[in-house]
């Protein structure tokens, strides 16, 4: 692949020769929408690069990257068993990201014919990929909220009223807050400026909108100012907060999962024996 051909993923603003030769393969690949629910997903720009790429050079090829997410596969372990990923928005570097993972997954199926039965993070967190009736599957293990006191310091964050909230570690963790309906969630304003000062959980805005086994439904919202993005567009790694989360609730396993984000994104999961299976 020429290195003009690989500049068509990226922005306008020229990258330096320099950083184009570490660059083997660029890929544009499309996670979670749905044609069914008018949704857009979102996307993901696959690097597989040679050994010398830095740290610095990832985040200078990230910020000239239009996708949410550009996730970096290093050649030589693309096709073992177990591949090293990392992930950077325009920003920074991204902690966990499912959608990345995914894309990944789903760019060295078709395009080598393989992919490896698992993901590990630089934080040493592993992602499994199945593999099952020709989908890819991601399979994360269940992130535990408790109930928590966050309504009150959170209530100035948000336009409509909180309903309750659960959280994880309070470092680089998750909190999922409830809101009473589907308008709170759809209308919902945020001053991510105080969330950025009071919190340091991305947030996790959820409203559970069925019940019912046979077509249980939910809608959530991803803010996490903190980690370099307003608001995500689609997030695969929040499932594994939001899936068990709901079981404990409700005794679900099942749901439609919709990203209500600008674009829209489809997230069908399963939940058994504390793993969740997103695809």
């Amino acid at each position: 692949m020429q290195a003009k051909t690989k500049r068509s993923f990226l922005s306008q603003r020229r990258l330096k020769q320099p950083a184009l030769r570490y660059l083997k393969h660029l890929y544009s690949v499309p996670v979670f929408s749905s044609s069914q629910h008018n949704l857009a997903g979102s996307s993901a720009l696959i690097v597989i690069y040679a050994h010398g790429l830095s740290t610095r050079v990832m985040q200078k090829i990230a910020s000239h990257s239009n996708h949410p997410a550009t996730v970096f596969l290093h050649e030589s372990e693309i096709s073992r068993r177990v591949c090293s990923i990392r992930w950077f928005n325009q920003t920074s570097e991204i902690k966990r990201c499912g959608h990345g993972t995914l894309a990944a997954a789903k760019c060295l199926l078709a395009h080598f014919g393989f992919c490896p039965s698992h993901f590990i993070s630089s934080a040493r967190e592993r992602f499994k990929i199945k593999l099952a009736t020709g989908r890819v599957q991601l399979q994360l293990s269940a992130i535990n909220a408790k109930k928590s006191n966050e309504v009150i310091s959170l209530s100035n964050v948000f336009s409509h009223s909180i309903k309750a909230a659960y959280s994880t570690a309070h470092k680089n963790g998750y909190t999922v807050v409830l809101f009473k309906n589907m308008a709170n969630l759809k209308h919902l304003e945020v001053n991510f400026t105080h969330l950025v000062n009071i919190h340091s959980n991305a947030v996790i805005a959820l409203h559970i909108e069925s019940i019912n086994k046979n077509n249980a439904s939910a809608y959530f919202r991803y803010f996490a100012p903190q980690f370099g993005v307003n608001e995500d567009t689609a997030t695969g790694s929040a499932v594994s907060v939001i899936a068990p989360l709901i079981f404990r609730l409700y005794g679900l396993n099942k749901v439609t999962l919709i990203q209500h984000s600008p674009k829209g994104a489809l997230l069908n999961y399963t939940f058994s024996s504390n793993q969740v299976v997103v695809n």
